[in-house]
């Protein structure tokens, strides 16, 4: 063990004896020196005083992923200032340069790609340890903690729940997709479903399957004649009933417009529930854009109709995990597979 750890003290000194790569998950010296001490129990690592705690290894992987000290700053919720501060303090106690900064952004140094290296498999324990100690404070051990969008939570959990509950306990919380990529992140939920076509970048994901939203609106409303399709521009410079800042159909939509956001009409009502907007669309208050998962029941009623449009609505829906997938998300996954296989599934 004492050699395992003097071998990784010299690769933290650039020693060419050391195989750097077969010692990648071990980052501290040995018992005595300003590196930490050190105590190795099979595979697993206890490590104290180290130089780089575990936020500052976050840090800088997120800076590694966006290679932006700003955006990172913001993934982790720290100030910049805080974040330049965090940075500064760990390479003056390393005595080592771990980042540079540029006008085109900045950049990990080598020696702060393979701290970054070198930390993952650290990080990817903390937050299994984390969630776990979340899982316990809930009181729900067994149960997998779901985070899902509202889209997913009202049109496809209930049915996904029900065909897994003889293999897995769900325990779901519902949200918009930026919600969702947090609390995954945060490990406060297992698993995570969104309807955002954004990349989660940090996150492992696969997509489940297309959703389309559907441009609506009242039946006495002017458009519900329209026999020509709506335009990016028609959409754009109509105040429409519209959900909040986050949500993955309000991102797909603009998205799809390919225009800034600002740009666009103020909303004529901005809603956090589906059931809200619903009934303002049809109350005549607006146009709205809805996944036609959440709107089959009023379309047949004809409480509200539907307007082509020139553009492109379709999204994916995808399943978001950060560290390794548990069991239990294993087997919802697996059950989610089956159904969106069978004749009869929802989305495709």
């Amino acid at each position: 063990m004492l050699e395992l750890a003097e071998q990784t003290a010299r690769a933290g000194r650039g020693d060419s004896r050391c195989d750097r790569g077969r010692h990648a998950s071990i980052f501290v010296r040995a018992s005595g020196c300003r590196y930490g001490r050190m105590l190795v129990v099979s595979q697993s690592i206890l490590v104290t005083g180290l130089p780089v705690d575990l936020e500052t290894l976050r840090l800088l992987e997120a800076i590694s992923r966006s290679g932006s000290l700003g955006r990172a700053a913001t993934s982790v919720g720290i100030s910049q200032q805080a974040a330049s501060s965090r940075i500064t303090g760990a390479e003056r106690r390393l005595g080592r340069t771990l980042l540079v900064r540029s006008r085109a952004g900045s950049a990990l140094t080598e020696h702060g790609l393979l701290v970054c290296e070198w930390g993952r498999p650290v990080l990817e324990a903390a937050t299994t340890f984390e969630r776990s100690l979340h899982t316990l404070m809930a009181g729900a051990s067994d149960a997998l903690l779901v985070a899902a969008s509202q889209t997913v939570s009202e049109a496809l959990m209930p049915r996904w729940m029900t065909a897994a509950a003889d293999r897995v306990r769900v325990r779901l919380e519902s949200g918009n997709s930026d919600w969702v990529v947090d609390e995954v992140r945060s490990g406060r939920a297992h698993l995570g479903f969104t309807e955002t076509p954004d990349e989660t970048d940090g996150l492992a994901t696969t997509v489940l399957g297309v959703d389309e939203l559907l441009v609506v609106v009242s039946p006495r409303h002017a458009w519900a004649s329209k026999s020509e399709p709506v335009t990016a521009a028609d959409l754009a410079s109509t105040p429409l009933v519209s959900r909040e800042s986050g949500s993955g159909t309000r991102r797909t939509l603009e998205l799809a417009l390919g225009i800034d956001p600002a740009l666009m009409a103020e909303p004529a009502a901005q809603l956090s529930s589906t059931g809200a907007i619903r009934a303002a669309i049809a109350g005549g208050v607006g146009p709205g854009v809805i996944s036609s998962l959440l709107v089959e029941d009023d379309l047949r009623a004809g409480r509200l109709v539907t307007v082509p449009a020139a553009v492109d609505l379709r999204r994916p829906f995808r399943a978001v995990w950060s560290a390794g997938l548990s069991a239990g998300a294993q087997d919802l996954l697996a059950v989610i597979a089956a159904l969106q296989h069978s004749p009869d599934s929802a989305p495709r």
